[in-house]
């Protein structure tokens, strides 16, 4: 071998370790950092024990103030609707309920009833409105009933034309006796498209609004119960005509006089009954007295449509039904009405 090949060959070798040489120091710096302790293959990075953050600046909110705020009284919807009804279904006048805590609350029929008729998703997650069904348009509405309004409610169902008057639904006065506890808890019918498996007198509303402030302790006590006749039947057309109290006295001393004395200042006799007399009607029983006309004139116009027997063994005497005999006219009614009233004026 010549000298020449000699050379080259050690020359290659030569340059072969340098380069090995430079590549294992290149990778014992990047992968050990240096050092001879090398047992990761990737170095902890150095981190600050709490995380740095941007300081923000939120408004802090504010509870109560001069304002204050309105709470809502949690109660089941049925024992809201239960509650408005024997109460005398008012329109405008607030009534009585007590929520799930047992405390007196206060509500409207506008404000707090109304919506379990005219809003969806009420009684269950994808519920129609009552109303959908039982509206205005009593030649489509279901069992032409309109729920969508007071007067609707009022006039009941099975109605022939806006002005007709129906079935009452409201059980006169007595939730027991109402074809909404009848479709909504013992046939269990409605809402229509209800699931099997829907129990209603576990839905919970929000409505009314707490006794105030320092009497919230008090004993709740019951609302006295509306006076109704022993007769069943729902208000007639009267209670929407504007009565004439001028009228009315000569349809009361017509007909009614003779039993209730002059201005309804004495009951004449009636043995056989409990109270032993015609109840007078000046004064009259509080419990008819409303600050709401339509309400006071409703709670005498059911009297005066159906009659009433009074209670007793065996009462010489009956309260006609001047209405359902027609032996006096809607307007002749209304008429009567509005003088009764005018004698026991609201303060």
């Amino acid at each position: 071998m010549s000298n020449d090949v000699r050379k080259i060959i050690l020359g290659t070798l030569a340059g072969f370790l340098v380069l090995l040489t430079v590549w294992v120091g290149f990778l014992f710096v990047v992968a050990c950092g240096g050092s001879l302790q090398c047992s990761k293959a990737n170095p902890t990075p150095v981190r600050t024990s709490i995380p740095t953050l941007i300081p923000a600046s939120l408004p802090t909110p504010q509870l109560g103030g001069a304002q204050g705020l309105s709470l809502k009284c949690r109660v089941g919807a049925i024992s809201l609707l239960e509650a408005w009804i024997n109460s005398g279904y008012p329109e405008t006048d607030p009534f009585e309920f007590q929520d799930l805590n047992g405390t007196a609350c206060t509500a409207i029929y506008a404000a707090d009833v109304s919506t379990l008729f005219n809003e969806a998703n009420i009684w269950y997650s994808g519920a129609l409105p009552c109303a959908s069904c039982h509206n205005s348009d009593l030649a489509k509405a279901s069992a032409h009933l309109d729920l969508s309004s007071y007067k609707g409610i009022v006039a009941g169902s099975r109605r022939t034309s806006p002005d007709a008057k129906g079935k009452d639904i409201l059980g006169d006065g007595v939730w027991d006796d109402s074809k909404l506890n009848d479709v909504l808890l013992i046939k269990n019918t409605m809402p229509l498209g209800r699931p099997q498996d829907v129990d209603l007198s576990t839905v919970m509303v929000y409505a009314g609004s707490a006794a105030p402030a320092g009497q919230s302790d008090a004993t709740p006590t019951a609302p006295e119960e509306v006076a109704r006749p022993s007769n069943p039947g729902g208000p007639g057309d009267a209670v929407n005509l504007t009565g004439d109290a001028a009228a009315g006295l000569k349809i009361y001393t017509s007909y009614c006089e003779v039993c209730h004395g002059t201005e309804g200042k004495l009951g004449v006799d009636n043995p056989g009954s409990d109270d032993g007399t015609v109840p007078p009607l000046n004064p009259i029983d509080s419990t008819l007295i409303s600050s709401d006309y339509k309400t006071y004139a409703t709670n005498i116009d059911l009297f005066i449509q159906h009659g009433s027997t009074p209670a007793g063994s065996a009462p010489a005497k009956l309260m006609p039904a001047w209405g359902d005999q027609k032996t006096l006219t809607q307007q002749q009614i209304a008429d009567a009405i509005a003088y009764i009233i005018s004698l026991n004026p609201t303060k």
